[in-house]
């Protein structure tokens, strides 16, 4: 066995030291990029499985502090015949493609707050689902001041669209349908789509005022988007019994030890500005709390203040958690088939 087990390990060596090898040479480099095409079309052509579940996506998860290499809030919600994003940071819209999410069927984006790591990629989402033969413009709903960012960036890009159109003609890429439209809601049911029941919450994030999370219903499912909040009255209310409260979350311990490190290192500003961070972001302990209130079925951290960049930063904000919480990672679905109470968490 010991000796099968050599060969095998040896001949593993070979082979792919032969392909890396056979890879200096143009018609296998042709051959294999042709192969590596060929596989993401048909994937791309094919779709993803469409269940009769509510699905969920996460396509960011830091925050705007910290080195990594997670992209920036941005939560996909998918089912048989809805798809809206809510938030859309920088990093995100790579991730959704990665995904192979259903960009011609993007119904709209929900925002948050106007915080730069929820809105930067905004144009970028509506450029991805536009050129994919998105069949309407591309609704943007928020609190007071979403026209404002919306003119801002319709403005910014105008001269992109027109270059696009220019060059691959109207018929194929119809200029009205690249700019986005505001819609701006306030708390209550803001959205019923079929099944699909949107409804948007207070949220505690001063000075920013308005901020708001979102609670969607789906045929018996639940999943609740906190944007960035402590955790209130109205958290409590509105993620009473959910399926699933994915929540921005701050790690003490971290922060104080960024903190306390800056402000030995002389770096002012920057122990200010992370000092600061600590009180309009819900604790790992507050949700800890919350948990027991609500019943919820998972409590998933993401919008993580600071993001982990190693195992023992992640180490550090799992500290007493029940074991219905976990950290989220970009790439991480969470599926509630309809009618059920089974939760299927899938990380990447």
């Amino acid at each position: 066995m010991i000796k099968f087990l050599t060969y095998l390990v040896l001949s593993v060596v070979v082979l792919s030291g032969l392909l890396r090898y056979s890879l200096e040479f143009e018609s296998a480099q042709d051959i294999a990029i042709e192969q590596v095409y060929r596989a993401g079309m048909s994937n791309a052509a094919n779709g993803l499985p469409n269940p009769d579940s509510l699905r969920v996506f996460v396509c960011g998860s830091a925050s705007p502090l910290g080195n990594t290499n997670r992209a920036q809030a941005c939560i996909a919600v998918l089912t048989p015949s809805h798809f809206y994003v809510f938030d859309s940071g920088a990093g995100s819209t790579a991730n959704i493609s990665g995904a192979g999410l259903p960009y011609a069927r993007l119904q709209g984006v929900f925002l948050t707050h106007f915080h730069s790591d929820h809105i930067s990629e905004l144009y970028e989402l509506n450029l991805a689902s536009w050129v994919r033969g998105r069949p309407k413009a591309l609704r943007v709903y928020g609190p007071k001041g979403v026209r404002k960012v919306v003119a801002g960036i319709n403005d910014t890009y105008e001269l992109d669209v027109g270059y696009r159109v220019e060059h691959h003609g109207s018929d194929l890429l119809n200029p009205k349908l690249a700019k986005l439209k505001a819609e701006t809601i306030r708390t209550g049911v803001v959205l019923e789509d079929g099944d699909l029941t949107v409804t948007a919450y207070a949220a505690s994030h001063a000075p920013i005022e308005p901020a708001v999370g979102y609670r969607i219903d789906y045929r018996g499912r639940s999943v609740v988007i906190s944007g960035d909040s402590l955790v209130t009255a109205d958290t409590r209310r509105i993620a009473s019994k959910v399926d699933l409260l994915l929540h921005d979350a701050l790690s003490l311990p971290l922060t104080e030890a960024a903190t306390k490190a800056a402000t030995t290192a002389g770096l002012t500003r920057l122990a200010k500005i992370v000092s600061d961070v600590m009180d309009y972001h819900a604790s790992t302990e507050s949700l800890i709390d919350l948990n027991a209130d609500i019943d919820a079925g998972i409590i998933a951290f993401y919008h993580l203040v600071p993001a982990p960049a190693n195992l023992l930063m992640s180490k550090i904000f799992e500290r007493n958690l029940p074991e219905n919480f976990l950290l989220a990672n970009d790439g991480d679905w969470f599926e509630l088939p309809s009618d059920s109470a089974a939760i299927i968490h899938t990380s990447n």
